[in-house]
């Protein structure tokens, strides 16, 4: 049995941190209900590739949900709402601070009828200080939690090129909504999580972006992050990634490849000595692989027990074979965009392989849902009829 089996979640938001959560949720087994609006629903649908209207990417961070759509402007929306939540273990919502108060399903509110919910407040700054009601996307976070400040490109910083912030907001949404059910496991009661994307991100990013910056006292020793300066190698094929972090590994690569005058260097003897001198240090191992293969320098440094790996284009990342020992990448079938690659779920963790369901079309279990709620057919019908909700055609 998946480990989160019989955990009902509602979901309301969009984009990643908050989707990308629900659908790792799901992942793990939980029955998760996407509450859109009646307009023009989750944004992520539209983004990037698409065919007959999905895009991938939310093909790939709604699987295993079902959707209802519903106008919680309207009295009977919100009436909706609160059925969904009378019974619900969780409640993930990624507005901006005060939106939700102002719809009437504060965590005050929620809580007075469902004592044992656990609601998620996921918002780019959380609920107090002077960011708290701004908007924020994955670029803002990036440029104020470190993430940008260190990757340099001539000397210039940079973005990933990857929603690398609200990822990482999804994982501690995570986290925290798991410790959750453990803590209610034992008092049988909810709690209220203050998610920010800003908080996640910074606590994410200080063991190493802010390693050069966190001792206080006068006598600390404070050195230039080494990841500054961390880079990719080229060899006459491609890049490679080369990592001989010990100074085991560092003989054991210089022996590799003949390299007996930089194996003698005094300024790469020791890991101590290879940091203090880490351009020399890198610019030694660009220069000793730069006339090889890819395949060559790979292959000679896994043998020796060297980190070693190729760079891949993220086209070629679904051929490499531990990606395909472990079925890492899978070939899923959608009844709208068809085939399409995707990650297996988070339960196979545990050794269960299961299915998601489709990524849902915006609405397509409106009435399904109201139904499993007890809502007849005539008040589906007129709910329908004055737009309070809304279901999908297809």
């Amino acid at each position: 049995m998946p480990p989160l089996e019989g955990i009902k979640v509602i979901e309301l938001g969009v984009m990643i941190a908050v989707p990308a959560a629900t659908s790792n949720l799901a992942g793990l087994g939980a029955s998760v209900i996407k509450v859109e609006d009646t307009s023009s629903g989750d944004e992520l649908r539209k983004y990037g590739s698409t065919r007959n209207g999905m895009s991938a990417w939310f093909a790939n961070a709604n699987s295993g949900k079902r959707s209802i759509s519903v106008d919680l402007t309207t009295t009977e929306g919100k009436e909706i709402l609160w059925d969904l939540l009378a019974t619900a273990d969780v409640f993930i919502q990624g507005f901006r601070t005060g939106v939700t108060e102002k719809l009437g399903f504060s965590y005050k509110e929620v809580s007075k009828k469902n004592p044992r919910i656990i609601y998620c407040s996921s918002t780019g700054f959380g609920e107090t200080g002077p960011y708290s009601d701004l908007p924020a996307y994955d670029p803002i976070i990036q440029g104020l939690s470190g993430w940008a400040g260190i990757q340099l490109v001539d000397n210039n910083p940079t973005l990933h090129k990857t929603m690398v912030s609200d990822k990482t907001a999804a994982m501690y949404n995570i986290q925290a909504i798991l410790a959750a059910l453990v803590q209610r496991a034992s008092t049988s009661k909810g709690c209220f999580i203050e998610a920010s994307m800003l908080d996640s991100n910074i606590m994410f990013n200080w063991p190493d972006v802010m390693m050069q910056c966190s001792l206080l006292e006068e006598d600390s020793v404070n050195l230039p992050n080494l990841l500054e300066s961390y880079r990719l190698y080229r060899c006459k094929d491609g890049f490679v990634t080369v990592s001989p972090g010990t100074d085991k590994q560092w003989n054991s690569f210089c022996d590799a490849f003949g390299a007996t005058q930089e194996k003698k260097d005094q300024r790469l003897v020791t890991s101590k000595d290879r940091a203090k001198n880490i351009e020399y240090f890198f610019n030694s191992i660009a220069q000793i692989v730069s006339n090889l293969d890819r395949s060559t320098v790979v292959g000679k440094l896994r043998e020796v027990g060297v980190p070693a790996g190729p760079v891949y284009l993220p086209e070629e990342v679904k051929d490499d074979p531990q990606v395909k020992a472990r079925q890492t990448v899978r070939k899923n079938s959608h009844k709208i965009i068809g085939e399409f690659l995707g990650p297996k779920p988070l339960a196979s963790m545990f050794g269960e392989d299961i299915s998601l369901s489709d990524a849902p079309l915006q609405g397509e279990h409106t009435l399904e849902i109201l139904s499993e709620l007890g809502y007849s057919k005539n008040i589906q019908g007129d709910l329908l009829e004055r737009s309070v909700i809304m279901k999908s055609e297809s």
